[in-house]
C-alpha cells in the first residue's frame, strides 16, 4: 500500500458517489468527508452509512473516518463510537486495523482531561 493524498470533495460530490455506489469511490469519499467537511454531523452520517458496507475497504475507511472526526471536532455520536468498537471484531483484518487506529483517536480526543 502507498499513501495518496486525498483530494477535498464537496458534499455534492460525496453525495453523488454515495448514489453511484462504486466501492472504489466510496472508499475515498468517506475519508474526504471526514478530513475536509465543515459539517461534522454530516460527515459522521456519511461514515455511519458506509460503516456496514459489504466492501471491507469502504467499511474500514468509514471507521477510520470516525477517528479523524473525533480529532477535528472533539465529538462523536454514541452510535459512531459503538461502530468503532464493533469494527474491532470485524472478520476482515483491514477493518480491524482501521478500527484500532480510530479507537485510539477516539480515546485520546474524546476522553475527559485529567484533573490537575
Amino acid at each position: 500500500m502507498t499513501y495518496e493524498a486525498l483530494a477535498e470533495r464537496s458534499p455534492d460530490e460525496v453525495e453523488a458517489a454515495l448514489r453511484d455506489g462504486a466501492p472504489d469511490q466510496l472508499a475515498t469519499v468517506v475519508l474526504a468527508a471526514a478530513l475536509y467537511a465543515e459539517d461534522g454531523a454530516w460527515a459522521e452520517s456519511v461514515g455511519l452509512r458506509l460503516a456496514t458496507h459489504a466492501d471491507p475497504t469502504v467499511r474500514g475507511n468509514a471507521v477510520l473516518g470516525f477517528g479523524h472526526l473525533a480529532r477535528r471536532f472533539g465529538a462523536l455520536s454514541p452510535g459512531a463510537v459503538a461502530r468503532v468498537d464493533i469494527a474491532r471484531s470485524d472478520p476482515d483484518a483491514y477493518v480491524r486495523s482501521q478500527a484500532e487506529a480510530a479507537a485510539a483517536d477516539v480515546a485520546f480526543f474524546l476522553s475527559p482531561p485529567e484533573p490537575g
